[in-house]
């Protein structure tokens, strides 16, 4: 009898990626369901302890225990970035960035009480990247942390800076272009050649306590960058991931200090988030910087707040508009009513999650800012006061937080 033989290779290709096309679609509806709202929260807490840290003077150990708890919220707000990289909308809110210092700062975050040693190999005219700062920050930890962890009895991890040109006929699925490349080795227990090919794939993990999401995680932020991330092991000798982003010819804003003092300013405020908690927190911020507040709790209440303000001739310096309001009118739908009744409105958009491309081009919205939850009290003074010192009629450049 003849035999019939078919290549089902590209077939079984083909249901792999249907698989984990699944497996994101999972996580992307497990991400936005719980991100509003427990960054919400995230936000009530960071934001009050902040405050208490502010009023008066605490001893010094209750000032160290409302530290602590700060930097647990702020552990938990990563926490929910690194599950919000999967979520649809999760688009970078992208800056430019001198990426040196960043690569530095979470490496040394991530070794904290290790005993494993970084060593920086940095070019002097490494060239800046148009980057999400937080998701960017959430790659090197994670890179760092899996090299951490593959030398528990200590080693070197060389941490390499430079600029690459990538051309016409190179083989990595990148536009040909002008890029700056990290690389991160380790000296650690390495990878074995048949688990590389599925290190990326969400759930994927080696380890007794591993969740697989970090370096699908890291896979999919270096993706949604136009960038590539490759790795290379040896089993016993070591790993090296290799991440390269599209660099830019801007020049990075001066590094802003983290003050722990409100920075003041005047004017008038009006503000919009469904959550009474969040709202009460901002208006006691920023009435602290010296504004005058006016809160609402969805975008009816904004707009009839902000026509009747024209109408007695105290029309608001900023509004500053909660994008997401379950069941209500939302930010984007009030501010386009705002500009009807007065074109020269200035608006900040407010969220914690949203699959809403305005978080990531807000300024082709009409927005002149973006403040993301959870935030300290500290960056929305500053964020508030950068804006409102500018001309109105000055071009828009993006104010973050």
């Amino acid at each position: 009898a003849a035999a019939h033989v078919m290549d089902i290779t590209a077939h079984k290709r083909w249901e792999q990626e249907l698989m984990h096309r699944q497996k994101m679609e999972s996580l992307s509806l497990l991400a936005g369901g719980i991100a509003h709202d427990f960054n919400n929260l995230l936000a009530g807490i960071l934001g009050n302890i902040s405050l208490a840290r502010m009023s008066a003077e605490p001893p010094p150990e209750t000032n160290q225990l409302l530290a602590e708890a700060e930097r647990a919220a702020e552990r938990a707000a990563g926490l929910t970035a690194q599950l919000l990289t999967f979520a649809r909308g999760g688009e970078p809110v992208k800056e430019v960035l001198s990426i040196a210092p960043l690569v530095r700062e979470e490496t040394f975050f991530a070794l904290r009480g290790s005993r494993v040693l970084a060593r920086f190999e940095i070019a002097k005219n490494l060239r800046a990247v148009e980057a999400d700062r937080g998701q960017l920050a959430q790659v090197i930890h994670n890179l760092i942390l899996n090299a951490d962890q593959a030398m528990p009895d200590g080693g070197v991890i060389t941490v390499n800076l430079d600029n690459e040109t990538v051309g016409d006929d190179d083989p990595r699925p990148v536009e040909p272009g002008e890029y700056v490349r990290i690389r991160i080795s380790d000296q650690g227990i390495g990878i074995a050649a048949e688990q590389l090919d599925r290190i990326f794939d969400p759930y994927y993990t080696t380890k007794p306590n591993g969740t697989g999401l970090g370096l699908a995680g890291v896979h999919s932020i270096i993706q949604r960058h136009a960038g590539h991330i490759s790795v290379e092991s040896v089993p016993g000798r070591g790993t090296t991931f290799t991440l390269l982003l599209p660099a830019t010819d801007a020049t990075p804003p001066l590094a802003r200090g983290d003050s722990d003092a409100l920075v003041t300013g005047d004017g008038r405020i009006l503000v919009m988030d469904d959550e009474q908690m969040l709202a009460r927190l901002a208006a006691r911020v920023l009435e602290r910087a010296g504004y005058e507040v006016v809160c609402t709790s969805d975008g009816d209440e904004a707009v009839i707040a902000y026509e009747a303000a024209l109408r007695a001739g105290k029309r608001f310096d900023l509004v500053i508009l909660d994008l997401t309001v379950p069941g209500g009118k939302g930010g984007l739908e009030a501010f386009q009513e705002m500009r009807a009744l007065d074109p020269e409105v200035r608006a900040l958009v407010c969220s914690g999650y949203s699959n809403d491309p305005v978080l990531s081009e807000f300024l082709q919205f009409g927005f002149e800012g973006i403040i993301t939850k959870p935030y300290r009290p500290t960056k929305l003074a500053a964020t508030v006061r950068k804006l409102l010192s500018r001309p109105r009629d000055s071009a828009k450049t993006a104010a973050q937080v």
